[in-house]
């Protein structure tokens, strides 16, 4: 099964042309698939979650024009690194100057205007493949510290650090099982919902801020 890439955009004919073009800059060994946004920024994520095989995501910054949203490209990648600090995550705009997403929240943003020119597209199919690759490793990574944690807190207990990494480490593992069972233990259920509750907290931070 080949990984998947998300483009998430409000606008059926933009989904149409830029899934194309994301095709071409990742190649035949991803699956770019173009969704449009959910209506809520919790229902967004939760959709996310569910999404198997998932090693990055573009999002276009104008979520609010095609359908009635409550949120822009921007805040999304806020409320998805509260879930994941390394999934690569890109804003596609037309109006790259007046995008100022916060230091370290995305890769890149990508140029509508440049984005189908030839040596644009080669230069980021080379960026957006290594940054696929480093995400790959930070996974294999995470479960190793993972296995690891485990088998200390099994023979000898963990430190009150050790914990709560090792519980960090457990909902990024779980996350995807969670979105594809309808049922489950109540206490790893309501961890989920936990952090759906954060993401809307930060949210409106952001929005208030």
């Amino acid at each position: 099964m080949k990984e998947k890439v998300i483009f998430i955009d409000d606008e059926e004919d933009s989904r149409i042309i830029y899934e194309d073009v994301l095709q071409d800059i990742y190649g035949e060994e991803y699956d770019v698939v173009a969704i449009e946004p959910e209506q809520t920024i919790s229902d967004m994520v939760s959709k996310l979650s569910a999404i198997t095989n998932l090693v990055s995501i573009v999002i276009d910054e104008k979520l609010q024009v095609g359908l009635a949203t409550n949120y822009q490209g921007s805040q999304l990648v806020e409320a998805i690194r509260v879930l994941d600090s390394k999934l690569p995550l890109y804003i596609l705009t037309s109006e790259i100057s007046l995008i100022t997403p916060p230091l370290g929240s995305v890769e890149y943003i990508i140029d509508k205007n440049e984005v189908e020119r030839p040596s644009y597209k080669e230069q980021y199919s080379i960026l957006m493949r290594r940054h696929i690759n480093s995400f790959n490793d930070i996974k294999t990574k995470r479960a190793e510290r993972f296995d690891k944690l485990l088998k200390k807190s099994i023979e000898k207990g963990l430190t009150a650090q050790e914990k709560i990494e090792y519980e960090n480490l457990d909902i990024v593992r779980i996350k995807p099982v969670l979105s594809e069972e309808c049922s489950g233990d109540a206490e790893e259920l309501d961890r989920q919902q936990s952090l759906i509750d954060e993401i809307e907290q930060k949210l409106k931070k952001l929005i208030d801020g």
